[in-house]
């Protein structure tokens, strides 16, 4: 199955896995976004459960940022499937899901200390 030294359509295929899955809890919690705070399901954190309307923008806002940060870790499945040997790859684009995971909780930590979730009901 082999086209191009190392290319195949199941690596490649192995390789599309991190950002897909990204992709798709992002549009799963997109689709059943929690109306209120609960310790269950959602954005949970003691900032953005200390009101309704911290609630909605720290939701919001990380949906936002998990379906952007997937779409590089589904392009870069590409380079990565081409020039590199499926464990280097794998490390990687599981690595970068992990941080794209991650840096939403940082990025929106931060709005919320700032207050942005008071000053713009809309993003």
């Amino acid at each position: 199955m082999d086209v191009i030294g190392g290319f195949s359509v199941l690596n490649l295929g192995l390789n599309l896995i991190p950002g897909a899955l990204l992709w798709i809890i992002q549009a799963v919690v997109r689709r059943n976004m929690p109306k209120k705070p609960n310790g269950v399901y959602g954005y949970r954190t003691r900032r953005s459960m200390s009101s309704q309307q911290a609630w909605d923008y720290a939701n919001r806002r990380s949906i936002d940022l998990m379906a952007m940060f997937s779409w590089p870790n589904i392009a870069a499945a590409v380079p990565c499937t081409l020039y590199l040997d499926l464990d280097s790859a794998q490390l990687i684009l599981y690595t970068a899901m992990t941080v794209f995971c991650v840096l939403p909780l940082a990025v929106v930590e931060r709005e919320l200390a700032r207050g942005l979730h008071e000053r713009n009901d809309t993003i």
